[in-house]
C-alpha cells in the first residue's frame, strides 16, 4: 500500500516539473517572455545590423496609454440580490466591499495592483493574483488588519493545470515563493492561523546536512529587468539569511506546501475557504486555443516593432553617409593623415582629384517617409490604437481629417471595451471571493457582535438616510402607554413632559443590540443601525452577521475606472438636470405617478463631481413652524402621520422605568386598543396628540 505522504508529494513534484518546463520554454523561445520584456524596455538584439541604435518606444507608449485609459479611477460596482437577499442588504454588503477595496493596500493600492495586472497581462499573456483573508495583530492582541487582501504574482512563479482552459476549471494551481527560514515561523497565510507543521523537519534536515541546496532565484530564471539594467538578482545570495524555494499547490479541496529541493511537505491542509475555489484570480484578454494563458498583446507585433526600428536606424545611417560620405582616395597621391573635416583644413595631395566623395542616389531617404508611415499605421492597427493610414493626410502633418479622427476613436473604443469585458469578469471573481470570505471570517470571533463601517460618499449616505437606518419611531403599543400615562395624570401634563415621554419611547427602526446574548428582554440594550455625526454629513453603520446573509451577484462597473469617466458622469447629470428643469412634460408625467424629483440631491452630486467640495453647505433647510400642543396636551389635534414598519423589539425597550411593561397600565383605561396618537415634527420637536377626538 502506498504511503499517502509520498503519493501527494510525488503528485505535486510532477505538477511542478510540468509547469516549470513549460515556463522555461515560454520564457526563452523566440519572441517569448524575455524578448517581450526587451521590446518593452527598448533593447535591440545583439546582432543588430545597423550602426545607429535608436529605438522607437512605441510598445511601451501604447501599453501605458491603454493602462491609463482603462484604469484611471476608483471602481464602482454593485451587488444584485438573488435568493435570500434584499436590496438594502446588498447595499450594506456593497459598502463593506467598497471599504475593503480602499483598505486592501498591502504592497500598493487596489488601483495600482489592477494596473499591474493589466500591464503584465498585455505583456505575458495572463496575470494571476492570490485572494486571501489577512488577519494581523500585535503581540498584545490588538488587531492591525482583519479583512480581504489581493496579491498579484509574478507569472514566472505561477503554474496552472495545462489541461484547463482557465483558472475556473483548473484542477490545481501552483505558486512558487522564496522565503527565509526565520520568516516561515511567523507566516500566517490562512484565516485559521495554520502554519507549517513540517518546518521542524526541514530545519532538522538542514542542521544535519547543511544548506546543500541553497536556493537562488537566478538559478531558476534570470530576472530580465535587472539584467537589462546591468544588475544581479541577489535573492538567495545572502548566506546569513538563506532562503528556500517553496511551492504551494492550491486545489479546490486542499492546499499542499512543499519544498521541491528537499522533497519535504511543510503543510497539507484542507481548503480553509468555504467558497471551495482555488483562491486565485486570472486576468486574460485574448484566449487562444488550448493554452490556458492565452495570447500576449506584444508578441505578435515584435517583428513589426523591429521593422520600425530598422527603418529608423537605416535612415539615420543613410543620413550620416550623406552628411559624411565615404571618400575615394588614389593610393600614394595624398597624405591620408591630413584629411580632416573642418574649417581651414589643409589636405596634402599630389593631384586635385586624389580625394573625391562617394555619390549615392538617395532613393532610401526619399522613400523613408512612406515606409515609416506604412509601418506605423500597421503597428497601430495591430495594437488597436489610432491609425494614421486611414486618410491621405501626411503622416508628419498634425492636421487630421474628421473621418480619420472618428475612425481612430472608434478603433480605440472597440478594443478598450473588449478588454473591459475580461477585466470585469476577473474583478467579479475577486469580489465574489471577498463576499464569501466576509460571510465566513468577518464575525469569526464569537465576541465580535458588530462591524463598524464608516460611510464615504454622499450617494450612499443619502440612500441609507432614505432607507431609515438612522430613523427612530414610537411603536403603537408605546403610544398607547403614553396616552394611558396622560390619562392617569388627568390630562394635566405640560407639552415638555409629553414631549419627554415621546422621546423616551422612541426605538430605532433598525435596532442593533449591544448585548444580543442577554436572555432577559427588559435588559436588552440597542442603538440605531446608522449613527450620523454632529455635522449631519457623515455616518457609521453597524453591520451585524444577519446583514451578510443572502446570495448576490457582483456587477463591476469597469467603465467607471476608465479615463474620462468623470466627465461622462458630469455630462449625464447635467443632461438629467436640464431635462427635469426645462421640460414641463416630464414633470407632469412624474407628478401623475406621484413622483417628486430630488433636485437638491442631483445638484449636490453635480457640484461634487465637478470638484466643488462639501456642496451640502450651500443648501440650508428651513424648519417649518408646526402647531403646538395646548395647555392640557390634548387640544389642537394634528394631522396624522404614519409610522413605518420595523423589526419587532422587546416589550418596554427604550421606555422610562414606569413604562417598562404593559402590566403597569393595563387597567388605566381611557384609550381603546388600536387607537394611535397622531405625531407631527415641528420646529420645537415632535408634538403629540395622544388621544385624537377625546378631550379627557
Amino acid at each position: 500500500m502506498k504511503n499517502p505522504y509520498f503519493t501527494i508529494l510525488q503528485e505535486c513534484q510532477d505538477h511542478y516539473r510540468m509547469w516549470r518546463e513549460d515556463n522555461d520554454k515560454r520564457r526563452t523561445r523566440k519572441n517569448g517572455w524575455n524578448d517581450v520584456t526587451d521590446a518593452y524596455w527598448g533593447k535591440l538584439p545583439k546582432d543588430w545590423p545597423y550602426l545607429s541604435k535608436v529605438v522607437d518606444p512605441r510598445i511601451r507608449t501604447s501599453l501605458i496609454e491603454k493602462n491609463a485609459r482603462l484604469l484611471n479611477a476608483k471602481l464602482r460596482g454593485r451587488l444584485v440580490p438573488r435568493e435570500g437577499g434584499d436590496v438594502l442588504k446588498a447595499r450594506i454588503n456593497n459598502a463593506v466591499l467598497d471599504f475593503q477595496w480602499d483598505n486592501a493596500n498591502d504592497s500598493g493600492s487596489m488601483l495600482s495592483k489592477w494596473a499591474a495586472m493589466d500591464m503584465d497581462t498585455r505583456l505575458y499573456m495572463s496575470k494571476f493574483a492570490l485572494v486571501t483573508w489577512k488577519h494581523e495583530e500585535e503581540k498584545d492582541g490588538e488587531i492591525l488588519f482583519d479583512g480581504n487582501e489581493f496579491y498579484p504574482k509574478d507569472i514566472r512563479d505561477c503554474g496552472i493545470d495545462p489541461t484547463a482552459s482557465h483558472i475556473r476549471n483548473a484542477k490545481w494551481f501552483q505558486l512558487r515563493s522564496w522565503a527565509k527560514i526565520e520568516d516561515l515561523e511567523n507566516v500566517n497565510d490562512t484565516p485559521n492561523g495554520k502554519k507549517y507543521p513540517g518546518l521542524s523537519k526541514l530545519k532538522a534536515y538542514i542542521e544535519d546536512n547543511g544548506y546543500i541546496n541553497i536556493s537562488r532565484r537566478d538559478s531558476a530564471y534570470g530576472d530580465r529587468l535587472k539584467q537589462n539594467k546591468g544588475l544581479s538578482d541577489r535573492t538567495g545570495e545572502d548566506k546569513s539569511f538563506p532562503v528556500v524555494e517553496l511551492v504551494t499547490e492550491y486545489r479546490k479541496d486542499r492546499w499542499v506546501t512543499f519544498c521541491p529541493s528537499y522533497h519535504i511537505i511543510l503543510r497539507d491542509i484542507d481548503n480553509p475557504y468555504e467558497h471551495g475555489q482555488i483562491p486565485v484570480v486570472q486576468l486574460r484578454y485574448y484566449p487562444l486555443g488550448d493554452d490556458p494563458l492565452g495570447e500576449s498583446e506584444v508578441e505578435p507585433v515584435i517583428p513589426m516593432w523591429k521593422a520600425i526600428c530598422a527603418t529608423l536606424c537605416g535612415y539615420l545611417d543613410n543620413m550620416n553617409i550623406h552628411m559624411r560620405p565615404p571618400l575615394k582616395i588614389i593610393s600614394g597621391a595624398v597624405q591620408i593623415e591630413t584629411i580632416v573635416f573642418g574649417p581651414e583644413a589643409q589636405w596634402m595631395m599630389d593631384r586635385p582629384d586624389a580625394v573625391t566623395e562617394m555619390q549615392s542616389n538617395g532613393e532610401a531617404m526619399r522613400y523613408f517617409q512612406t515606409t515609416y508611415s506604412a509601418l506605423i499605421s500597421a503597428f497601430n492597427t495591430a495594437m488597436g490604437d489610432t491609425s494614421q493610414g486611414v486618410s491621405g493626410v501626411d503622416t508628419f502633418n498634425p492636421k487630421k481629417t474628421a473621418t480619420e479622427i472618428k475612425h481612430s476613436e472608434r478603433q480605440q473604443n472597440v478594443r478598450d471595451q473588449s478588454n473591459q469585458m475580461y477585466l470585469g469578469e476577473s474583478i467579479a471573481d475577486m469580489m465574489m471571493m471577498w463576499l464569501s470570505n466576509n460571510k465566513q471570517f468577518l464575525f469569526m470571533d464569537p465576541s465580535k457582535q458588530e462591524y463598524v463601517l464608516r460611510i464615504v460618499g454622499t450617494d450612499l449616505f443619502n440612500y441609507f438616510k432614505r432607507a431609515g437606518l438612522d430613523g427612530m419611531e414610537v411603536k403603537p403599543e408605546a403610544m398607547q402607554m403614553i396616552g394611558d400615562i396622560i390619562n392617569l395624570q388627568g390630562g394635566n401634563m405640560s407639552d415638555e413632559d409629553v414631549n419627554q415621554l415621546y422621546e423616551s419611547a422612541k426605538t430605532p427602526i433598525y435596532p442593533v443590540f449591544k448585548n444580543p446574548n442577554e436572555k432577559n428582554p427588559a435588559k436588552l440594550q440597542y442603538k440605531a443601525k446608522m449613527s450620523v455625526n454632529d455635522m449631519g454629513d457623515g455616518a457609521e453603520i453597524n453591520v451585524i452577521p444577519e446583514d451578510l446573509e443572502g446570495l448576490y451577484d457582483y456587477i463591476p462597473d469597469v467603465a467607471s475606472m476608465q479615463s474620462g469617466s468623470g466627465e461622462m458622469l458630469q455630462e449625464a447629470q447635467q443632461q438629467a438636470l436640464a431635462t427635469l428643469t426645462t421640460n414641463p412634460s416630464v414633470l407632469q408625467l412624474l407628478a401623475s405617478q406621484g413622483v417628486e424629483p430630488q433636485i437638491k440631491d442631483l445638484l449636490i452630486s453635480v457640484f461634487n463631481n465637478a470638484g466643488l467640495q462639501d456642496a451640502e453647505k450651500y443648501f440650508i433647510v428651513k424648519q417649518p413652524q408646526g402647531p403646538t400642543l395646548g395647555s392640557n396636551g390634548l387640544n389642537n389635534p394634528l394631522p396624522q402621520q404614519g409610522v413605518p414598519t420595523a423589526p419587532p423589539s422587546p416589550p418596554g425597550a427604550g421606555l422610562p422605568p414606569n413604562m417598562a411593561g404593559p402590566q403597569q397600565v393595563q387597567n388605566a383605561g381611557g384609550i381603546p386598543t388600536g387607537v394611535q396618537p397622531s405625531v407631527q415634527q415641528g420646529a420645537g420637536g415632535p408634538s403629540v396628540n395622544p388621544l385624537p377626538g377625546i378631550t379627557g
